[in-house]
This record gives C-alpha cells, sequence and structure tokens, in this order.
C-alpha cells in the first residue's frame, strides 16, 4: 500500500505556445513515474483541485514509464488507472514507454534479462522478495497476474503517439530524419531509433518540426511532448535550478515532462489551455518533501 507522504509542486509558470489546442480542451500530461506511486498521488492532487471550466473536456495523458525502477510499480499502476475520475478527467490517455513494452514482451515468454536490467527486478522484488531463489516460470506466473490485466491490455492496444492540435505527445521523440507516419507506428522493430528509445537524434535537433513551402525543416506551430530522457538530474528538494530545462519550447520546439523518477521521488507533468485565444502550457514537477 502506497504511504502518504508531504509533496511540493514548484513551476515555471505559465507561457504561450506557438501553436494551438481546441478552445474546449484541457490536458495534463504526466511524464515518467517509474514507480512513485506516493509522488504521483501528490500531482494527481494538485491538478485535482484546479477547478475545471464549464464545457470543457479534460485530458489527462501519461507519456509511459509507469513502472520499474522506482518503490511502488503496482501501486503506480492501480493509482494511475483510478486517476480519471480522482481529478475530473473526461478521458485518459496511457501512452506505452519502453518500460511497458519490454514488460509486455517478459509477460509473452520473452526472455526477461533486458527488463530485469532495466529496473525490473524492483518490480519482482514487490512481487515476491523470494523470486531470485525460485524457478522463473513459477515467478512469471505471478508476475502475470501481479498487474491489473485491463492495463496489460491497454499497453498492448494503446498507440505509440497522441496529437492534439499542434501538440504531439510521445514517450521518448521523434526522429527529425525519418518519414513522422512510417517513425511512429504502433508496431515499429525496437531499436535505439524507436519512438519509445531515441534519444540523441531528437534532443539535439533544433531545426524544428514543421515544413516550409520547400518541404525544409522549420520551426513552426508544432511542439513534441516527451519524457524517457530526464530533464532534471538534480533532487528538486534541494535546488531548483535545472526545471527551466524541462521548457525546450524556444529552442527545440519540445517540452520534456521527465522530472527524474527513475532515480528520485519526483515527477514532471504540465497543462496544457486555451486563454484569450491562445495556447497555453504551464510546466510543473512535483516532488516528495518541502524545499530545502
Amino acid at each position: 500500500m502506497t504511504a502518504d507522504v508531504t509533496t511540493t509542486t514548484v513551476s515555471l509558470g505559465s507561457r504561450g505556445l506557438p501553436g494551438q489546442i481546441d478552445l474546449a480542451t484541457e490536458i495534463f500530461a504526466i511524464g515518467d513515474v517509474h514507480g512513485q506511486a506516493a509522488v504521483l498521488h501528490g500531482v494527481l492532487r494538485g491538478i485535482g483541485g484546479q477547478p475545471k471550466a464549464p464545457g470543457t473536456e479534460r485530458i489527462l495523458i501519461f507519456l509511459g514509464d509507469l513502472i520499474d525502477r522506482g518503490p511502488d510499480s503496482i501501486g503506480t499502476v492501480s493509482t494511475a488507472l483510478a486517476a480519471g475520475p480522482t481529478i475530473g478527467a473526461d478521458r485518459v490517455v496511457m501512452l506505452p514507454g519502453n518500460h511497458e513494452l519490454e514488460l509486455v514482451d517478459v509477460l509473452d515468454g520473452g526472455d526477461p534479462a533486458l527488463w530485469l536490467q532495466n529496473g525490473g527486478r524492483t518490480v519482482m522484488d514487490e512481487v515476491d522478495i523470494d523470486w531470485r531463489s525460485r524457478p522463473w516460470d513459477e515467478e512469471l506466473a505471478d508476475l502475470r497476474t501481479a498487474f491489473p490485466a485491463d492495463w496489460i491490455a491497454g499497453i498492448r492496444s494503446a498507440p505509440s503517439h497522441l496529437t492534439i492540435g499542434d501538440l504531439i505527445f510521445v514517450h521518448a521523440g521523434i526522429d527529425p530524419h525519418a518519414n513522422r507516419a512510417t517513425f511512429l507506428a504502433r508496431d515499429k522493430p525496437r531499436d535505439d531509433l524507436h519512438w519509445a528509445t531515441i534519444r540523441n537524434e531528437f534532443l539535439t535537433w533544433t531545426g524544428g518540426w514543421d515544413r516550409d513551402g520547400d518541404g525544409a525543416p522549420m520551426h513552426g506551430a508544432t511542439v513534441i511532448v516527451h519524457g524517457h530522457t530526464p530533464a532534471i538530474r538534480t533532487s528538486l528538494h534541494e535546488t531548483q535550478a535545472e526545471l527551466s530545462q524541462m521548457d525546450g519550447i524556444d529552442g527545440y520546439s519540445t517540452i520534456c515532462v521527465d522530472a527524474g523518477a527513475a532515480s528520485r521521488p519526483q515527477i514532471g507533468w504540465a497543462r496544457f489551455w486555451v486563454e484569450d485565444g491562445r495556447g497555453m502550457v504551464e510546466i510543473s514537477a512535483t516532488f516528495a518533501g518541502d524545499i530545502s
């Protein structure tokens, strides 16, 4: 059971987007959680405490990597599944991250070595603290019942990404040199250039995600909202100096909502809405404890 902890939320404040979202839409996007269930409760409390404008569709998007590495992956999934009523969301979308894809491979009988090395050991500790001394086929049977069946089914059927207005939500990013539709195919074979794993080619791209009349890359209305690679690698409890790195709109046309949950109890998220006809965003991070 997830313990109740004190959490603190820090924010960059609101700013305009280069593009638009639907006038009657409010979006909350939550980045990598990695088993930080107690902090996720704090995030959802903060979101749920924000008044919902009449006639507005509230959409909650999880950008993947709910599980692995942190202390309570099973509790995190249960919390995420219940998040819609918690925050008054009209729609909840759970996009898969590389950790969910690796878990599904294992549940389907694949070699567990990569998943275990990449953070799955903490999940197995939740399933059975003595799992290392038991035959893997017995532990696999227990793992298959550890998570709700509807969540596993949802991961199998979830899209690779979600586009709302001029925003593209995806776990890791997009290859700027690839055909976008081909790259974002749900069944794309996994390698280092995959929508759930890509890093350098995406993170270093400064050419924008739109095209001019000649087909050349340009900075336009499109912004990619992603996780996977932490924008913050320090403790927010001690310093908020890196918070601004979550905002890559001006230089990269991106927003990173991975606040480093893989190694610390802190989760990044963002709210998107329309104000006076303009698309707006507020980028935040919630962490366990208070500001030092």
